[in-house]
């Protein structure tokens, strides 16, 4: 129980009372004027909320305040509070009665011209197999918005330690609320909201693995019923959980929007998971992988992505996408096949094994927004996760296309990580194989961690941080940092980090490499080219 008296010091205790604010604070979507405030509350009908701006103090007379009904049905709250100033850092909790949640962080976007915006980039947390300790080490960055890119709760009935809530694969709208309150009472990630706003889009396993707008390769329709049903239920789930500003109020599926810092940046959120998905290639039913028609984004969606890309209002456009865009084709035996068992996640495309559930799957899709990055003169990025792994792409994502925007991939929070799904005595492989995969600059497939973006009116710099899932106190270590000038995507260049580090330090001292870290490509390349590739997609996802 949280219980507290006066609302301008809510830090001081009394007596304890049954209003529970149970799973903390936590603020979403920020823009210029508004941000949205959200908090979960047992035992009340009725909860206040406060805001202030931090430079004032929680003593302030300045105090901004609401009042919100609770549904019984699940206690979740939230307020879009407008009418803030840009660029403020705000405190904010919650009452009843005078009986107080914690204290909270946020700040709204800058507008005008900004010199500096700073974002923390996270994926992948399955809470069953390691610690969400990324989530604590994210709460302390000095950044300005969380972007969370997708699997914020995986669906499945969980292969690790610790047990899930519930014990079983989430179909149900009651089944989705428990797996995200029991994420959302995770110290780590009470941390991680109460510290800075989130804005987040969705990828498979916040509904169901390897899904589509249609269906999803683990969604049996005899067994887990109608799909439009299920899909339903986890979107509603997620807008009661992870609040979005949305387009459309009554359809919590459509995810995709953008957030403008100033005259400086614009993040654009792709869905490219439900929104316009069609089936993967190789799947029965499914049309080619070159078919022209394919789609991954869904014609509204691809008129709006157009529009935003060639809108030069904002000097940088940030392209996030929850999958990998830039090409990830393997070369395999001369067979032409994969092991048998390898689910819909790969297929065998002239000659190269192609993830069918990435961008590569899409090759028509990807061409036609390489193109509309390559009108931009050189002033995007592209960032992905999803494949529990670290990367820098080169950023050409199309046949006869120069480099348009680099790709920054982050890695897992705490889902297995690539390498270590992988067969026994890949390293041997991989030494075996050598440079592989086009475009690859650096790759780190051993480790969890986050990364983040410092994006000024000259560059991006993108800087990666390791962290030992396995400790939940485990201290976050810095392993690369890369820089991309505003007009010269093809110039990526790497930055030297501190000499102390210890992954920086292990990284410099592999031999024979011709890029720094691109044993990733080979180590995937070597899978493969040994029969591998079946046993990593298997595992991959988990």
């Amino acid at each position: 129980m949280t219980e507290r008296t006066d609302p301008n010091a809510p830090n001081t205790p009394t007596a304890q009372i049954e209003v529970q604010f149970t799973h903390g604070i936590a603020s979403f979507d920020p823009d210029a004027d508004r941000v949205i405030l959200w908090t979960r509350v047992e035992g009340a009908a009725r909860v206040d909320w406060h805001l202030v701006a931090a430079s004032d103090g929680l003593g302030s007379a300045s105090v901004r305040t609401g009042r919100l009904e609770v549904d019984p049905e699940h206690g979740c709250v939230s307020v879009d509070v407008d009418g803030l100033s840009p660029g403020t850092e705000y405190r904010y909790w919650f009452t009843v009665d005078g009986h107080s949640s914690p204290v909270g962080s946020t700040r709204t976007l800058p507008d005008g011209s900004p010199q500096q915006w700073r974002l923390a980039l996270l994926c992948c947390a399955d809470y069953s197999i390691h610690h969400l300790t990324v989530h604590r080490r994210i709460a302390e960055e000095p950044v300005d918005l969380v972007v969370h890119l997708g699997d914020y709760i995986y669906e499945t009935d969980g292969k690790g330690e610790r047990t899930l809530e519930p014990d079983r694969t989430c179909v149900t709208l009651g089944d989705y609320d428990q797996r995200y309150a029991q994420v959302r009472r995770d110290p780590a990630t009470l941390a991680l909201h109460a510290a800075h706003p989130m804005a987040a889009i969705w990828d498979d396993h916040d509904v169901a693995d390897n899904a589509w707008s249609g269906g999803a390769k683990a969604h049996d329709s005899d067994e887990h019923g109608p799909w439009s049903e299920r899909l339903r239920a986890a979107a509603i789930a997620r807008q009661r959980w992870l609040p979005a500003r949305l387009a459309d109020p009554a359809d919590p599926t459509r995810l995709w929007r953008s957030i403008r810092a100033g005259d400086l940046a614009e993040l654009v959120l792709t869905d490219t998971r439900i929104a316009g998905r069609d089936q993967q290639a190789g799947d029965p039913g499914a049309s080619p992988v070159h078919d022209p028609d394919r789609s991954l984004l869904g014609g509204p969606q691809r008129r709006w992505l157009e529009e935003r890309i060639r809108d030069r209002s904002s000097r940088w456009c940030l392209l996030e996408t929850q999958v990998v865009m830039s090409p990830m084709r393997l070369p395999i035996a001369s067979t032409g096949t994969l092991l048998d068992g390898a689910p819909s996640g790969y297929g065998v495309v002239d000659g190269d094994a192609v993830c069918t559930d990435e961008w590569d799957g899409y090759p028509v899709e990807r061409a036609r927004v390489a193109r509309w990055l390559a009108d931009r003169g050189g002033d995007a990025v592209v960032i992905s996760g999803d494949v529990h792994s670290a990367w820098v792409f080169g950023g050409a994502y199309a046949e006869g296309i120069r480099a348009v925007a680099p790709e920054f991939v982050c890695p897992g929070v705490s889902s297995t990580p690539l390498a270590r799904q992988l067969p026994k005595g890949w390293r041997r492989l991989a030494d075996a194989a050598g440079d592989t995969l086009d475009g690859v600059r650096w790759s780190d497939l051993e480790h969890w961690g986050y990364t983040t973006l410092e994006v000024t009116p000259d560059a991006v710099t993108a800087t990666w941080s390791t962290v030992d899932a396995h400790d939940p106190d485990a201290p976050s270590e810095r392993s690369a940092r890369w820089r991309v000038a505003h007009g010269a995507p093809g110039e990526l260049r790497r930055l030297d980090l501190d000499p102390s580090s210890p992954v920086e330090s292990a990284a410099r001292a592999r031999p024979g490499r011709r890029r720094p870290l691109l044993i990733g490509a080979a180590v995937l390349a070597a899978a493969c080219a040994a029969g591998g590739v079946g046993v990593w997609v298997m595992r991959r996802r988990r």
